[in-house]
Protein backbone atom coordinates (compact mmCIF):
# COMPACT_ATOMS: atom_id res chain seq x y z
CA UNK A 1 0.00 0.00 0.00
CA UNK A 2 1.69 3.26 -0.77
CA UNK A 3 0.32 6.67 0.97
CA UNK A 4 0.49 9.69 -1.08
CA UNK A 5 1.05 13.23 1.36
CA UNK A 6 -0.96 16.10 -0.45
CA UNK A 7 -0.95 19.30 0.71
CA UNK A 8 -2.80 20.01 4.10
CA UNK A 9 -6.62 20.07 3.90
CA UNK A 10 -6.19 17.79 0.79
CA UNK A 11 -7.40 14.13 1.61
CA UNK A 12 -4.44 11.28 1.39
CA UNK A 13 -5.20 8.65 -1.84
CA UNK A 14 -4.41 5.43 -1.39
CA UNK A 15 -3.11 3.42 -4.35
CA UNK A 16 -2.96 -0.45 -4.67
CA UNK A 17 0.23 -1.43 -6.05
CA UNK A 18 1.10 -5.04 -7.28
CA UNK A 19 4.01 -6.88 -6.15
CA UNK A 20 6.55 -9.03 -8.08
CA UNK A 21 9.34 -11.02 -6.51
CA UNK A 22 12.13 -11.29 -8.69
CA UNK A 23 14.52 -13.56 -6.48
CA UNK A 24 13.87 -16.90 -9.04
CA UNK A 25 15.13 -14.95 -12.62
CA UNK A 26 18.34 -14.73 -11.22
CA UNK A 27 20.79 -17.70 -12.19
CA UNK A 28 22.92 -19.17 -9.47
CA UNK A 29 25.86 -17.79 -10.64
CA UNK A 30 24.77 -14.24 -10.82
CA UNK A 31 23.84 -14.97 -7.32
CA UNK A 32 27.54 -15.72 -6.28
CA UNK A 33 28.98 -12.84 -7.89
CA UNK A 34 26.32 -10.35 -6.11
CA UNK A 35 27.25 -11.63 -2.76
CA UNK A 36 30.91 -11.45 -3.22
CA UNK A 37 30.58 -7.88 -4.45
CA UNK A 38 28.34 -7.18 -1.24
CA UNK A 39 31.18 -8.64 0.75
CA UNK A 40 33.49 -6.43 -0.91
CA UNK A 41 31.64 -3.55 -0.30
CA UNK A 42 30.94 -4.01 3.22
CA UNK A 43 34.63 -4.58 3.97
CA UNK A 44 34.99 -1.19 2.72
CA UNK A 45 32.24 0.19 4.70
CA UNK A 46 34.00 -1.47 7.72
CA UNK A 47 36.95 0.25 7.13
CA UNK A 48 35.19 3.56 7.12
CA UNK A 49 33.46 3.19 9.64
CA UNK A 50 36.54 2.57 11.85
CA UNK A 51 38.36 5.38 10.37
CA UNK A 52 35.16 7.86 11.14
CA UNK A 53 35.23 5.99 14.76
CA UNK A 54 38.90 6.91 15.15
CA UNK A 55 38.66 10.85 14.48
CA UNK A 56 35.71 11.24 16.63
CA UNK A 57 37.40 9.41 19.88
CA UNK A 58 40.19 11.92 18.95
CA UNK A 59 38.22 14.93 18.66
CA UNK A 60 36.24 13.49 21.72
CA UNK A 61 39.45 13.43 23.58
CA UNK A 62 40.23 16.96 23.25
CA UNK A 63 37.36 18.91 22.90
CA UNK A 64 35.15 16.93 25.37
CA UNK A 65 33.56 20.51 26.19
CA UNK A 66 32.75 21.39 23.02
CA UNK A 67 29.27 20.48 21.66
CA UNK A 68 25.90 22.23 20.04
CA UNK A 69 22.53 21.91 21.44
CA UNK A 70 21.35 23.24 17.58
CA UNK A 71 22.79 22.90 14.33
CA UNK A 72 20.71 23.87 11.29
CA UNK A 73 20.60 26.18 8.49
CA UNK A 74 17.73 28.61 8.14
CA UNK A 75 16.61 29.31 3.93
CA UNK A 76 13.66 30.82 5.26
CA UNK A 77 12.43 33.78 3.43
CA UNK A 78 10.22 36.26 5.56
CA UNK A 79 7.99 39.39 4.63
CA UNK A 80 5.92 42.24 6.03
CA UNK A 81 2.33 42.59 5.40
CA UNK A 82 0.15 45.70 6.18
CA UNK A 83 -3.38 45.95 4.97
CA UNK A 84 -5.40 48.68 6.12
CA UNK A 85 -9.69 48.62 5.67
CA UNK A 86 -12.30 49.43 7.74
CA UNK A 87 -14.93 46.59 9.21
CA UNK A 88 -18.51 48.22 9.56
CA UNK A 89 -16.88 51.75 9.72
CA UNK A 90 -14.21 50.88 11.94
CA UNK A 91 -10.77 51.52 11.03
CA UNK A 92 -8.40 48.37 11.41
CA UNK A 93 -4.32 47.72 10.42
CA UNK A 94 -2.96 44.33 10.41
CA UNK A 95 0.65 44.47 10.72
CA UNK A 96 2.20 40.70 10.23
CA UNK A 97 5.27 38.69 9.47
CA UNK A 98 5.00 35.93 7.43
CA UNK A 99 7.53 33.64 6.68
CA UNK A 100 8.60 30.87 4.16
CA UNK A 101 9.95 27.57 4.51
CA UNK A 102 11.13 28.31 7.97
CA UNK A 103 12.88 25.39 10.68
CA UNK A 104 12.13 25.16 13.91
CA UNK A 105 8.65 27.33 15.22
CA UNK A 106 7.63 27.73 18.68
CA UNK A 107 3.74 28.30 18.82
CA UNK A 108 2.19 30.06 21.72
CA UNK A 109 0.07 27.05 22.35
CA UNK A 110 3.54 25.15 23.37
CA UNK A 111 3.67 23.48 20.21
CA UNK A 112 6.37 23.72 17.45
CA UNK A 113 7.29 22.40 14.43
CA UNK A 114 10.96 21.37 12.78
CA UNK A 115 9.67 23.03 8.97
CA UNK A 116 6.60 24.91 8.02
CA UNK A 117 5.70 26.86 4.77
CA UNK A 118 3.86 29.50 4.97
CA UNK A 119 3.50 30.53 8.04
CA UNK A 120 0.92 32.46 8.88
CA UNK A 121 -0.87 31.20 5.55
CA UNK A 122 -4.38 32.65 7.32
CA UNK A 123 -4.11 35.42 10.07
CA UNK A 124 -7.18 37.14 11.96
CA UNK A 125 -8.44 39.08 14.96
CA UNK A 126 -11.50 39.42 15.90
CA UNK A 127 -13.94 42.22 15.51
CA UNK A 128 -16.24 44.40 18.23
CA UNK A 129 -19.27 42.70 17.16
CA UNK A 130 -17.87 38.98 17.87
CA UNK A 131 -17.03 38.69 14.27
CA UNK A 132 -13.19 37.67 12.64
CA UNK A 133 -11.72 39.36 10.06
CA UNK A 134 -9.30 37.13 8.09
CA UNK A 135 -6.26 37.98 5.57
CA UNK A 136 -4.96 35.43 3.29
CA UNK A 137 -0.92 35.86 2.99
CA UNK A 138 0.45 35.95 -0.60
CA UNK A 139 3.02 33.66 -1.69
CA UNK A 140 5.85 36.29 -2.02
CA UNK A 141 8.80 33.80 -0.87
CA UNK A 142 10.77 34.56 -3.92
CA UNK A 143 11.65 38.24 -2.44
CA UNK A 144 8.56 40.21 -4.08
CA UNK A 145 7.21 43.58 -2.51
CA UNK A 146 5.59 46.29 -2.97
CA UNK A 147 9.25 48.30 -3.66
CA UNK A 148 10.57 46.27 -6.43
CA UNK A 149 7.35 45.94 -8.28
CA UNK A 150 6.93 42.33 -7.31
CA UNK A 151 3.40 43.21 -4.86
CA UNK A 152 1.67 45.90 -7.53
CA UNK A 153 0.77 49.46 -5.78
CA UNK A 154 -2.65 47.91 -6.24
CA UNK A 155 -2.41 44.85 -4.29
CA UNK A 156 -5.55 43.62 -2.64
CA UNK A 157 -5.55 40.57 -0.86
CA UNK A 158 -8.22 37.86 -0.08
CA UNK A 159 -10.23 39.00 2.68
CA UNK A 160 -12.62 36.70 4.95
CA UNK A 161 -15.19 37.67 7.50
CA UNK A 162 -16.22 34.90 9.73
CA UNK A 163 -19.52 35.18 11.02
CA UNK A 164 -17.84 33.42 14.93
CA UNK A 165 -14.60 34.26 16.04
CA UNK A 166 -15.05 31.48 18.41
CA UNK A 167 -15.25 28.85 15.87
CA UNK A 168 -13.83 30.38 12.67
CA UNK A 169 -16.48 27.49 10.71
CA UNK A 170 -17.81 29.93 8.27
CA UNK A 171 -17.07 32.86 6.59
CA UNK A 172 -17.85 35.13 3.35
CA UNK A 173 -14.81 35.67 1.44
CA UNK A 174 -14.35 38.52 -0.68
CA UNK A 175 -12.58 36.95 -4.11
CA UNK A 176 -12.42 40.17 -6.23
CA UNK A 177 -13.14 43.79 -6.41
CA UNK A 178 -16.87 43.40 -7.18
CA UNK A 179 -17.24 42.38 -3.10
CA UNK A 180 -16.31 45.84 -2.21
CA UNK A 181 -18.86 47.46 -4.38
CA UNK A 182 -21.62 45.14 -3.30
CA UNK A 183 -24.32 46.69 -0.78
CA UNK A 184 -24.05 43.59 1.39
CA UNK A 185 -20.27 44.25 1.98
CA UNK A 186 -18.80 45.07 5.33
CA UNK A 187 -15.69 45.87 4.46
CA UNK A 188 -13.60 48.89 3.16
CA UNK A 189 -10.59 48.40 1.77
CA UNK A 190 -7.57 51.18 1.59
CA UNK A 191 -4.29 49.26 1.32
CA UNK A 192 -1.97 46.95 1.46
CA UNK A 193 1.80 46.53 1.09
CA UNK A 194 4.22 43.82 1.33
CA UNK A 195 8.11 44.77 2.43
CA UNK A 196 11.18 42.32 3.63
CA UNK A 197 11.99 41.11 7.16
CA UNK A 198 14.20 39.12 8.79
CA UNK A 199 14.04 36.13 10.91
CA UNK A 200 14.50 37.99 14.21
CA UNK A 201 11.12 40.15 13.35
CA UNK A 202 9.55 36.98 12.28
CA UNK A 203 10.86 35.88 16.17
CA UNK A 204 9.41 38.64 17.95
CA UNK A 205 6.13 39.11 16.17
CA UNK A 206 5.79 35.39 17.08
CA UNK A 207 6.58 36.07 20.96
CA UNK A 208 5.04 39.24 21.26
CA UNK A 209 2.79 40.41 18.15
CA UNK A 210 -1.37 39.77 18.21
CA UNK A 211 -2.82 36.34 18.79
CA UNK A 212 -3.82 35.07 15.40
CA UNK A 213 -7.43 34.72 15.87
CA UNK A 214 -7.08 31.16 14.00
CA UNK A 215 -6.00 28.16 16.60
CA UNK A 216 -3.71 25.25 14.81
CA UNK A 217 -6.46 22.97 15.98
CA UNK A 218 -8.61 24.57 13.80
CA UNK A 219 -6.49 24.97 11.08
CA UNK A 220 -5.57 21.56 11.01
CA UNK A 221 -9.00 19.81 11.42
CA UNK A 222 -9.52 19.12 8.05
CA UNK A 223 -6.95 16.63 8.00
CA UNK A 224 -7.26 12.84 8.74
CA UNK A 225 -6.91 11.54 12.11
CA UNK A 226 -3.34 10.61 11.06
CA UNK A 227 -2.01 13.43 9.97
CA UNK A 228 -3.50 15.18 13.19
CA UNK A 229 -1.74 12.58 15.68
CA UNK A 230 1.90 13.35 13.62
CA UNK A 231 1.23 16.94 14.54
CA UNK A 232 0.12 16.26 18.22
CA UNK A 233 -3.45 18.12 17.61
CA UNK A 234 -7.06 17.53 18.97
CA UNK A 235 -9.62 17.84 16.44
CA UNK A 236 -11.84 20.84 16.47
CA UNK A 237 -15.21 20.46 15.35
CA UNK A 238 -16.44 22.61 13.70
CA UNK A 239 -13.26 22.65 12.07
CA UNK A 240 -11.95 25.94 10.37
CA UNK A 241 -13.73 27.14 7.13
CA UNK A 242 -10.71 27.33 5.25
CA UNK A 243 -12.54 25.87 1.32
CA UNK A 244 -14.09 29.05 -0.48
CA UNK A 245 -16.87 28.06 -2.69
CA UNK A 246 -18.49 29.81 -5.42
CA UNK A 247 -19.85 29.66 -9.19
CA UNK A 248 -18.77 31.61 -11.80
CA UNK A 249 -21.40 33.47 -14.22
CA UNK A 250 -20.92 33.94 -17.87
CA UNK A 251 -23.18 34.88 -20.34
CA UNK A 252 -23.77 33.06 -23.09
CA UNK A 253 -22.73 34.68 -26.30
CA UNK A 254 -24.71 33.10 -29.54
CA UNK A 255 -22.92 30.09 -30.92
CA UNK A 256 -23.03 29.06 -26.94
CA UNK A 257 -26.45 29.32 -27.01
CA UNK A 258 -26.74 27.27 -30.11
CA UNK A 259 -24.78 24.10 -28.44
CA UNK A 260 -27.30 24.78 -25.36
CA UNK A 261 -30.13 24.68 -26.58
CA UNK A 262 -29.55 21.45 -28.67
CA UNK A 263 -29.08 19.93 -25.01
CA UNK A 264 -31.81 21.57 -22.97
CA UNK A 265 -34.26 19.30 -22.27
CA UNK A 266 -37.95 20.46 -23.94
CA UNK A 267 -39.24 20.85 -19.93
CA UNK A 268 -36.65 22.59 -18.00
CA UNK A 269 -37.35 24.99 -15.91
CA UNK A 270 -35.41 28.14 -15.88
CA UNK A 271 -32.50 26.72 -13.68
CA UNK A 272 -31.44 23.36 -15.19
CA UNK A 273 -28.06 20.91 -15.57
CA UNK A 274 -27.23 17.68 -17.22
CA UNK A 275 -25.36 16.00 -14.39
CA UNK A 276 -23.10 13.22 -15.15
CA UNK A 277 -24.45 9.73 -13.87
CA UNK A 278 -23.46 6.23 -13.64
CA UNK A 279 -25.54 5.32 -16.73
CA UNK A 280 -24.50 8.61 -18.33
CA UNK A 281 -20.64 9.83 -18.23
CA UNK A 282 -20.96 11.71 -22.06
CA UNK A 283 -23.56 14.12 -22.31
CA UNK A 284 -21.90 16.56 -19.68
CA UNK A 285 -18.57 15.92 -21.01
CA UNK A 286 -19.99 16.88 -24.88
CA UNK A 287 -21.60 19.66 -23.51
CA UNK A 288 -18.88 20.99 -21.22
CA UNK A 289 -16.12 20.73 -24.54
CA UNK A 290 -17.90 22.17 -27.08
CA UNK A 291 -19.19 25.49 -25.08
CA UNK A 292 -14.95 25.36 -24.04
CA UNK A 293 -14.19 24.65 -28.09
CA UNK A 294 -16.44 27.58 -29.09
CA UNK A 295 -15.13 29.67 -26.79
CA UNK A 296 -11.53 29.18 -27.97
CA UNK A 297 -12.65 30.13 -31.64
CA UNK A 298 -14.39 33.36 -30.44
CA UNK A 299 -11.22 33.35 -28.23
CA UNK A 300 -13.15 35.27 -25.30
CA UNK A 301 -15.75 34.82 -22.87
CA UNK A 302 -18.02 37.24 -21.20
CA UNK A 303 -18.67 38.03 -17.76
CA UNK A 304 -22.58 38.53 -16.50
CA UNK A 305 -22.07 42.36 -16.65
CA UNK A 306 -21.02 42.10 -20.26
CA UNK A 307 -17.03 42.82 -19.49
CA UNK A 308 -15.15 40.63 -21.79
CA UNK A 309 -12.28 38.03 -20.64
CA UNK A 310 -9.56 36.14 -22.36
CA UNK A 311 -10.42 32.19 -22.56
CA UNK A 312 -10.11 30.21 -19.48
CA UNK A 313 -9.55 33.94 -17.67
CA UNK A 314 -10.87 35.42 -14.39
CA UNK A 315 -9.80 32.74 -11.89
CA UNK A 316 -6.46 32.38 -9.46
CA UNK A 317 -5.79 31.24 -6.40
CA UNK A 318 -5.60 33.58 -2.92
CA UNK A 319 -1.75 32.38 -3.26
CA UNK A 320 -1.67 35.84 -5.74
CA UNK A 321 -4.54 37.79 -4.07
CA UNK A 322 -7.61 38.57 -5.12
CA UNK A 323 -8.30 39.74 -8.78
CA UNK A 324 -10.10 42.79 -9.92
CA UNK A 325 -12.68 43.26 -12.87
CA UNK A 326 -10.31 45.50 -14.68
CA UNK A 327 -7.75 43.78 -14.13
CA UNK A 328 -4.38 43.72 -11.77
CA UNK A 329 -1.30 42.65 -12.30
CA UNK A 330 -0.50 38.97 -10.19
CA UNK A 331 1.67 38.64 -7.28
CA UNK A 332 5.15 37.60 -8.29
CA UNK A 333 4.20 38.13 -11.88
CA UNK A 334 5.58 41.48 -12.88
CA UNK A 335 4.43 42.47 -17.03
CA UNK A 336 7.47 42.24 -19.09
CA UNK A 337 8.47 42.66 -22.69
CA UNK A 338 6.27 39.12 -23.93
CA UNK A 339 3.16 41.02 -22.48
CA UNK A 340 1.58 41.92 -19.60
CA UNK A 341 0.52 39.46 -16.62
CA UNK A 342 -2.59 41.35 -15.81
CA UNK A 343 -5.49 39.21 -15.42
CA UNK A 344 -9.44 40.29 -14.75
CA UNK A 345 -11.57 38.80 -12.84
CA UNK A 346 -14.74 36.40 -13.37
CA UNK A 347 -18.11 37.38 -11.77
CA UNK A 348 -18.33 34.71 -8.82
CA UNK A 349 -21.06 34.27 -6.65
CA UNK A 350 -21.33 32.46 -3.46
CA UNK A 351 -21.85 29.08 -2.51
CA UNK A 352 -23.15 26.31 -0.28
CA UNK A 353 -24.84 23.51 1.16
CA UNK A 354 -26.82 22.18 4.03
CA UNK A 355 -24.08 20.25 4.53
CA UNK A 356 -21.82 22.69 6.59
CA UNK A 357 -20.28 22.09 9.82
CA UNK A 358 -21.19 24.95 11.02
CA UNK A 359 -24.89 23.92 10.58
CA UNK A 360 -24.81 21.09 12.49
CA UNK A 361 -24.45 20.14 16.62
CA UNK A 362 -21.25 20.23 18.33
CA UNK A 363 -21.72 17.28 20.56
CA UNK A 364 -21.92 13.66 18.81
CA UNK A 365 -25.02 12.11 20.26
CA UNK A 366 -26.71 15.31 19.24
CA UNK A 367 -25.63 15.49 15.66
CA UNK A 368 -26.27 11.75 15.57
CA UNK A 369 -30.14 12.39 16.50
CA UNK A 370 -30.03 15.37 14.08
CA UNK A 371 -28.96 12.80 11.58
CA UNK A 372 -31.51 10.18 12.29
CA UNK A 373 -34.46 12.55 11.53
CA UNK A 374 -32.82 14.11 8.34
CA UNK A 375 -35.33 13.69 5.53
CA UNK A 376 -33.63 15.56 2.46
CA UNK A 377 -30.08 16.92 1.65
CA UNK A 378 -29.27 20.08 -0.31
CA UNK A 379 -25.97 19.17 -2.08
CA UNK A 380 -25.65 23.05 -3.48
CA UNK A 381 -27.14 26.46 -2.91
CA UNK A 382 -25.79 29.37 -5.19
CA UNK A 383 -26.61 32.83 -4.19
CA UNK A 384 -27.11 35.61 -7.06
CA UNK A 385 -29.28 37.82 -5.74
CA UNK A 386 -29.91 39.62 -9.17
CA UNK A 387 -26.11 40.32 -8.58
CA UNK A 388 -25.92 42.04 -5.55
CA UNK A 389 -23.49 38.48 -4.09
CA UNK A 390 -21.18 39.31 -7.10
CA UNK A 391 -17.68 38.64 -5.84
CA UNK A 392 -18.03 37.12 -2.92
CA UNK A 393 -17.28 33.24 -1.60
CA UNK A 394 -18.50 30.99 1.19
CA UNK A 395 -15.89 29.44 3.16
CA UNK A 396 -16.52 26.11 5.09
CA UNK A 397 -15.81 22.83 5.46
CA UNK A 398 -18.80 20.07 5.08
CA UNK A 399 -19.53 17.74 7.18
CA UNK A 400 -19.70 14.27 7.15
CA UNK A 401 -22.03 11.59 8.94
CA UNK A 402 -20.77 9.95 12.19
CA UNK A 403 -21.21 6.51 11.49
CA UNK A 404 -21.33 4.25 8.32
CA UNK A 405 -24.96 3.40 8.84
CA UNK A 406 -26.06 7.53 8.62
CA UNK A 407 -23.76 7.93 5.67
CA UNK A 408 -25.63 5.23 4.09
CA UNK A 409 -28.73 6.56 5.06
CA UNK A 410 -28.18 10.09 4.02
CA UNK A 411 -26.68 9.43 0.67
CA UNK A 412 -29.45 7.75 -0.17
CA UNK A 413 -31.99 10.57 0.68
CA UNK A 414 -33.54 13.44 -1.89
CA UNK A 415 -31.27 16.10 -2.63
CA UNK A 416 -32.00 19.45 -4.27
CA UNK A 417 -29.52 22.12 -5.80
CA UNK A 418 -31.11 25.71 -5.58
CA UNK A 419 -30.72 29.39 -6.43
CA UNK A 420 -31.26 31.63 -3.73
CA UNK A 421 -32.25 29.07 -1.80
CA UNK A 422 -36.08 28.87 -3.89
CA UNK A 423 -35.55 28.31 -7.41
CA UNK A 424 -34.60 24.20 -7.87
CA UNK A 425 -32.07 23.43 -10.49
CA UNK A 426 -34.20 20.98 -12.95
CA UNK A 427 -31.85 18.26 -14.23
CA UNK A 428 -29.35 17.88 -10.94
CA UNK A 429 -28.40 14.38 -8.91
CA UNK A 430 -31.52 13.35 -7.24
CA UNK A 431 -29.27 11.85 -4.01
CA UNK A 432 -26.69 13.43 -1.86
CA UNK A 433 -23.78 10.31 -2.65
CA UNK A 434 -23.04 7.71 -4.95
CA UNK A 435 -20.37 9.75 -6.52
CA UNK A 436 -22.12 12.25 -8.53
CA UNK A 437 -23.71 14.47 -5.83
CA UNK A 438 -22.99 17.80 -7.54
CA UNK A 439 -23.91 19.72 -10.01
CA UNK A 440 -20.84 21.60 -11.89
CA UNK A 441 -22.90 23.79 -14.76
CA UNK A 442 -26.21 25.15 -14.11
CA UNK A 443 -27.78 27.31 -16.86
CA UNK A 444 -30.21 29.89 -16.81
CA UNK A 445 -32.24 29.24 -19.41
CA UNK A 446 -30.12 29.62 -22.78
CA UNK A 447 -28.73 33.43 -21.64
CA UNK A 448 -26.11 32.53 -18.48
CA UNK A 449 -23.89 29.46 -17.10
CA UNK A 450 -22.61 28.87 -13.34
CA UNK A 451 -19.57 27.15 -13.46
CA UNK A 452 -17.85 25.56 -10.05
CA UNK A 453 -15.10 26.72 -8.53
CA UNK A 454 -13.23 26.22 -5.23
CA UNK A 455 -10.79 28.51 -3.55
CA UNK A 456 -8.14 27.12 -1.33
CA UNK A 457 -7.20 29.31 1.09
CA UNK A 458 -4.58 26.47 2.86
CA UNK A 459 -0.94 26.67 1.28
CA UNK A 460 1.41 23.87 0.79
CA UNK A 461 3.11 22.43 4.17
CA UNK A 462 1.64 26.09 5.90
CA UNK A 463 0.44 27.17 9.34
CA UNK A 464 -0.92 29.89 11.46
Amino acid sequence: MIVANKAPGVHCVEHQVGTTTFANVFHTEQSLRMRTAVAAVGGFILLALAWVTAIANREHATEQLSFTKDAYVDHGTYFRLKVDFAYKGEQQHYDIVVGCNVLNIHYKDSSSTYEAGLTPTVWGQRMSDGKAVVVRAPDTCRGDTTANGGVPADFLPVMIVYDNADTMAFGIGYMTDDAYRSPKSVLRFDKATVERATRAEFDAFRATGPQNIITRSQYHSAQNDYQLALLGLPRSYPAFGRSCSAFSRWKLAEPEREIVRKYRPANAARYWTISQTLLDTTTQASLTSEIREARKKAKKQTRDDGLALGVNGGFWQPDFGALRRDGTQLVGLKASSKGSSTTKAAAFYPADTSMRQDKWPVERTARIAVYEALQSVNTTNIDVDDGRNRGFAYCYLGDRPPTKELGDKVWALPATTTIDGKDVVAGAPEHWGYGFYRAELVFDGDEYVLERVLFNLESTRGDV
